[in-house]
């Protein structure tokens, strides 16, 4: 039967559940407060080149988004390569990328290298992970790996992406992690493949877009939705110059906090559930180079000198040709919103941000720097504590005909794309 269904979010879940309900039959009218569609995957005009505002790669185990690629006829604008990890520990570069380098790792000894191993083959190999949600990241792995392989290696990696609240994350999602990571190689000998759009996220934007108003759908742009009432089994929505009615069902596919305060009206016990959920901010420098910073796409940090615990070298994945030699960096920070970096102006990040840059490679001269920005989102990522799974909400809300798209709901899966537009595919076979 087909229903007339409001979506409220543009990035990437949004746009995927308005393809998949049109390919339903379904009527979609999808609102976005931005000027602009993508959230998080979307792209900015950085001197003439278009990039997106934060790094994205695909896995070998990317098969939702693989599928979705190859419905909208993108097969072949997606490219895969080898890719090589590295460490920069204590003021010294270290090769991470294959079993190889893990061997010749000599930061660790050679005992705790084989643990590190062992852990990361058997996360490859298991599918299991519901009693892990008990345990912290850090216990498990420091009782699978060892106090001094989590100092050098695992800690970093969870102070990248939860700040202070890293000793709180559970296991499960570290676990994930290892997990996804290690699907990408063919062996734990081999280099990981990651992949990539030519033209980045924006060219599967740009086509979900595309297919969404062949078929029909609606897209309205620069459209907050700041309330939604239910009446006679219908909901109206209301933004801040006008009002549509007449929906049979809606999908919110925006970050949770937003979520909370447009649903309170309707089910205040909901709305609390959904605000207990914390987030940790990001404040992203991006860098135009003419040189290098190292040989890796993921540079892992582990030095008490600076403040970011690892950088995301693209070029070194995506070439892209037509920025001929120049080089393209990611810093990543992830703070709490109320934490001084977040707020600090692009000029200071710039500074600051490239100092990093400096310390790693000292050949590096300001010289070198053709262009910088810088972008924050105040919504980056969950933070996951032991027992997560309970708390994550489910896609059908307590709300007949209301629905809710989050990347929680990957858990124990970190936000991806792949797994963004699986739960839209899911939320429309089951619900829609």
């Amino acid at each position: 039967m087909s229903k007339k269904l409001a979506i409220i979010g543009g990035g990437i879940s949004g746009l995927s559940a308005a393809f998949f309900a049109l390919q339903k039959g379904h009527t979609v009218d999808l609102y976005e407060k931005s000027n602009w569609l993508g959230g998080l995957a979307d792209s900015v005009d950085f001197d003439g080149l278009m990039i997106e505002r934060f790094y994205h790669f695909i896995c070998g185990g990317d098969d939702r988004l693989l599928s979705l690629a190859g419905r909208l006829g993108l097969g072949d604008r997606i490219r895969f390569r080898p890719t090589k990890t590295a460490y920069y520990l204590n003021g010294r570069y270290y090769p991470f990328t294959s079993g190889f380098d893990l061997l010749g790792f000599s930061a660790l000894p050679f005992s705790s290298r084989i643990r590190f191993g062992l852990n990361v083959a058997e996360s490859k190999l298991s599918s299991r992970w519901e009693h892990l949600d008990d345990l912290t990241a850090k216990d498990w792995l420091i009782r699978r790996t060892g106090v001094r392989v989590y100092r050098a290696i695992w800690e970093p990696l969870l102070k990248i992406k939860f700040h202070d609240q890293h000793d709180r994350i559970s296991a499960a999602w570290i676990w994930h992690r290892i997990h996804r990571v290690a699907t990408s190689r063919r062996t734990l000998l081999s280099k990981e493949r990651m992949g990539y759009f030519i033209g980045g996220s924006q060219t599967l934007i740009a086509a979900l877009e595309k297919s969404i108003l062949g078929a029909g759908g609606k897209i309205f742009l620069g459209t907050e939705i700041i309330s939604l009432e239910r009446s006679m089994g219908r909901f109206l929505i209301a933004s801040r110059n006008e009002q549509r009615n007449g929906y049979d069902g809606v999908v919110l596919s925006i970050p949770l906090p937003r979520s909370a305060r447009i649903v309170q009206p309707l089910d205040p016990a909901y709305a609390r559930k959904l605000s207990s959920i914390e987030f940790i901010g990001v404040v992203c420098g991006l860098f135009r180079l003419r040189k290098p910073v190292s040989g890796a796409f993921w540079l892992n940090i582990n030095d008490p000198r600076l403040p970011a615990n690892g950088l995301i070298e693209y070029t070194n994945l995506n070439p892209m040709p037509e920025i001929v030699s120049d080089h393209i960096v990611y810093i990543p920070l992830y703070v709490p919103e109320n934490h001084p970096w977040y707020s600090r102006d692009e000029s200071s990040l710039k500074q600051e941000f490239f100092q990093i840059l400096n310390t790693i490679n000292p050949e590096l001269s300001k010289e070198d720097i053709i262009g910088f920005r810088s972008f924050r989102d105040p919504y980056a990522q969950a933070v996951c504590p032991i027992g997560f799974k309970a708390k994550v909400p489910a896609l059908a809300t307590p709300i007949p005909g209301l629905f809710l798209l989050d990347s929680t709901q990957l858990y124990p899966s970190d936000r991806a794309l792949s797994g963004l537009i699986g739960l839209a595919e899911t939320m429309n076979q089951k619900y829609l």
